[in-house]
């Protein structure tokens, strides 16, 4: 049977069917699911298809498509969900359930919201003048609508921006990455900004770059000076080594 979690006032339900419990040849148990929400604020409805709490694919509602979370997946991709009417029919037993619930549980059941906390890091190794990717991941997200908004240096920044869709989790709560292209430099400084529909809240994440892998510059120059200081330390041992003969053969 589907697992119903309602959010009200925000109005969200959350549809969690359980496909496998248990798959073999593996330790310990894996979840295989599909999860469907809609919800009034945007976007109206998701479906993705879950493995635990990794995603496998997600539908595209705007042209029927399915996405898959990796390049491998593709030729899977049209088993991954049923026909597109049979998703639609879907979507509306799910606003059906949606409205009823809400009416039945209005002022009776208090409101669900997820704690929704926001870190940011870069996705390969920090260099100094070289392109990198920041990364905001959003966890304990609850509705699944968000408004996310990068700055650098506390100016809003709308390019090289690229934010994903929403993970599901098994708690029916959702996480969220956003992408940011950057290249950074000593005393830059980045924000993440979030905030969860029906909340005033703005909760702001800051990144500065922070012990950085030294340049191919810097590790030359390094190396270079380690050469040159080494070549000194053997002449002045040399040196030293003539001078105590020198006075050895006095005595």
């Amino acid at each position: 049977m589907p697992r119903l979690c309602l959010n009200s006032p925000q109005n969200t339900l959350v549809l969690l069917v359980p496909l496998l419990a248990m798959l073999g040849h593996c330790d310990g148990d894996h979840l295989l699911s599909q999860v469907l929400f809609c919800q009034p604020t945007e976007p109206s409805s998701g479906l993705l298809k879950m493995f635990d709490e990794d995603q496998m694919f997600s539908y595209n509602f705007s042209d029927n498509t399915v996405t898959p979370w990796i390049r491998d997946f593709h030729k899977w991709r049209d088993q991954a969900f049923s026909n597109p009417s049979t998703i639609t029919s879907h979507v509306k037993l799910c606003n059906r359930f949606r409205e009823e619930l809400t009416k039945a549980l209005e002022n009776i059941t208090p409101e669900a919201r997820g704690g929704a906390q926001v870190t940011v890091f870069t996705g390969h190794p920090l260099r100094l003048g070289v392109e990198n990717t920041l990364i905001c991941a959003i966890s304990d997200v609850y509705p699944p609508a968000l408004t996310i908004t990068w700055r650098k240096d506390a100016k809003h920044l709308t390019t090289s921006l690229i934010s994903s869709q929403y993970f599901a989790k098994v708690d029916l709560s959702f996480q969220a990455f956003s992408y940011l292209n950057v290249t950074p430099y000593h005393n830059d400084v980045f924000s993440c900004e979030v905030q969860v529909a029906g909340d005033n809240r703005t909760i702001v994440q800051y990144w500065v770059p922070q012990y950085p892998i030294p340049s191919d510059l810097m590790e030359n120059v390094l190396c270079g000076l380690g050469f040159s200081l080494g070549i000194i330390f053997l002449l002045a041992g040399f040196i030293l080594l003539c001078f105590a003969k020198k006075l050895r053969n006095i005595d």
